[in-house]
């Protein structure tokens, strides 16, 4: 893969970005539900701010962080962590290409999240369908702690609520 560039997400990214979230969906149905509007689902209120992965200018991962309270099981995560819910930030919206899966790009986006300056001051955490799959593999060998789980808030194509699990980042 060539050298990997994260920088700061802008507008002009956001037709590309939605682009390579189509390629995800595709692949990995994710989201589980593709949006009637890509663009805000990108956007959403209470975005604190989001990064892309670029290769050879190219968009292979997104990741944005959200006010705490974003976040499924934010209370509780608040507690783990011995801070009110307005001092989490959530991580959201993490995604790679197909194609550049396993080549690091999911562990430096959320390396570089956690020390930019809308975490400082606040926890980092995530919640993610609770499947046993890349993802939470992925935030367990990261050192992430698993709080809780239990049902999600939204609801899948067929109307069932899937198992959603929530973490606190290792610092």
């Amino acid at each position: 893969m060539p050298a990997l560039m994260i920088a700061p997400r802008h507008d002009a990214h956001l037709d590309r970005v939605a682009d390579a979230l189509r390629l995800v969906h595709e692949s990995d149905r994710y989201p589980m539900v593709w949006p009637d509007d890509p663009i805000a689902w990108l956007t959403p209120d209470g975005t604190l701010g989001a990064w892309v992965a670029l290769a050879d200018g190219e968009i292979v991962g997104h990741v944005m962080i959200v006010e705490g309270g974003k976040v499924e099981f934010a209370a509780e995560l608040a507690e783990a962590a011995k801070v009110p819910v307005t001092g989490l930030a959530g991580v959201s919206r993490l995604f790679v290409t197909p194609a550049a899966r396993g080549t690091g790009v999911a562990t430096t986006l959320l390396e570089r999240v956690e020390d930019l300056p809308p975490r400082r001051g606040r926890r980092l955490v995530l919640d993610v369908v609770d499947d046993g799959g890349p993802a939470v593999r992925l935030y367990e060998r990261l050192g992430w702690t698993r709080v809780t789980a239990g049902p999600a808030s939204w609801t899948t194509p067929s109307g069932t609520r899937p198992r959603s699990a929530a973490y606190l980042s290792p610092r």
